[in-house]
Parts: C-alpha cells; structure tokens; sequence
C-alpha cells in the first residue's frame, strides 16, 4: 500500500477534549459522539467527487447514487439520534444506558447502508464508520476487514484514515511487527502532520511491547519536543518516563 504525502494542512483531528465538556448535560455527553461521528464521515464523504471525464449516462448514474446514499445516511443518522434520544429520555437522569443495543442498532443501520451503497463516497464513509464501532466492541478483526476496503478503494485523507485502522488493528490483536510497518509507512509520509501524532503513540505502544525500548523513547520524544501541546503530550511524557526506567534498571547501577 502506498501512500501519497499531501501538502495542505489536514482539517481533521482527533482527541480533542473542549474545556467547555465539563459542563455538559448527561443527553449532551451521550448524543456527542453521534453528532462527531456524523462530522467525520461527511468530512470524508464530502472529499470523493466524481471523475471528470464521466461522460453520459453514466455520469448521471454515478452523481444519482452520490446524492441518494447521502440522503440515506443523513436519515441513518436521523435515526440513531432519535433511537439515542429515546433511550436517555427513558433512563433518565440517573439511569443507565444499554450502550450494547444501541451499537447493535447503529451496526445494523450501517450494515445496510454498505450493502445498498457501499460503491460511493458516502458507502465508503458508512464503512469506516461501522468499523470503528466493530473496534469499538473488541470485534478487531472485523474491524480490520472493513477499514482494509476503505483503505484499497480511497485516496487522500480518507485512505491514511483507513490505514491507522489497520494498524490500530494489528496493534490490538498483539501483531506488533505488522502495527510497526503499518504506523511506519504512515508515520515517515506524514510526520509534522496529523495524524503523526496519534500514530507515533500507537507505534511507540508497539515498540515497547517487542522491547525496542530505544526505539520507543525515540518516538515519545518525538511527540513532546515537536507537539508539546497535543492532547497526547502528558501521555506520552508518563510513557516516556515509564520506558526510560525499565532502561536504567535492565543496565543496572552504574
């Protein structure tokens, strides 16, 4: 898999945590996912155009199925919203949430969303999206199928995406050399740029778990000399100062 460097600043970002989430309401915490869900995915649907030199009816045939799978997945989320709605308004203030049948509601709304539409920019969007939920409920391998489809049918942004989801995978099922040369290759073309950081956490992650202790310090540094005030640092300083003490105690007093 090959991927092409891009010049322009990315727009997307992840693990963003506003200051303003500590005053958010019970329903406004448990409808926030869904609506930042819905921001990504059209972000990434909102990228794929159709080839200029479609000509004919084939070109109708292709903008037909772009507007009516978005519109689909507009009313798919219209509908989760109201399902999420529901189910707040029915627990309560202090009640609890069955999280598992609200993600076994969303999954099957997707799922047929992919199955009717999974061809067009919006279908590949819908794809992502249900293999971050199958991440989400440990389902990996799953998971890791259906980001590898976005990955082999995109481009741009929406295919470095697809890609950490691979790694992300591999990184979860305990594939470490795979994660390694996944989050590399991503990591090299990308690096200053998002998503390098998130992607050097997961590849520091990696190294330390096949003992390549230096490699890892290497990477951790990388984050807080160069993104000190990324959501990551403090993460990242902890891990480093983890890592760099397994050093000094597998070399021993001086």
């Amino acid at each position: 898999m090959k991927i092409k460097k891009r010049k322009e600043k990315a727009i997307l970002k992840r693990a963003r945590r506003p200051a303003e989430a500590v005053a958010e309401t019970r329903f406004r915490r448990i409808i926030k996912p869904v609506v930042k869900r819905w921001k990504v995915i059209a972000a990434v649907a909102g990228s794929v155009a159709i080839a200029g030199t479609a000509v004919g009816g084939y070109a109708w045939y292709r903008r037909d199925r772009e507007v009516r799978a978005a519109r689909a997945y507009a009313h798919v989320q219209e509908r989760i919203a109201d399902e999420v709605k529901k189910a707040a308004e029915a627990a309560g203030e202090e009640g609890k949430l069955d999280e598992d049948e609200l993600a076994a509601k969303t999954s099957a709304e997707l799922e047929n969303l992919v199955n009717r539409f999974g061809d067009t920019g919006t279908g590949r969007a819908a794809t992502y999206e249900l293999a971050s939920l199958y991440f989400d409920r440990g389902e990996y391998e799953e998971a890791q199928e259906l980001f590898a489809k976005v990955e082999a049918k995109s481009s741009g942004l929406e295919e470095v995406l697809a890609a950490v989801g691979v790694a992300d995978c591999d990184k979860a099922l305990g594939n470490y050399d795979a994660a390694i040369s996944k989050y590399r290759q991503i990591f090299d073309n990308y690096r200053g740029e998002f998503p390098s950081v998130p992607v050097a956490m997961g590849l520091a992650e990696c190294y330390r778990e096949t003992g390549k202790l230096d490699e890892a310090v290497k990477t951790y540094r990388y984050v807080l000399d160069y993104h000190r005030l990324s959501p990551y640092a403090a993460e990242a300083e902890r891990e480093l100062r983890k890592t760099e003490a397994v050093i000094a105690a597998k070399r021993g007093p001086l």
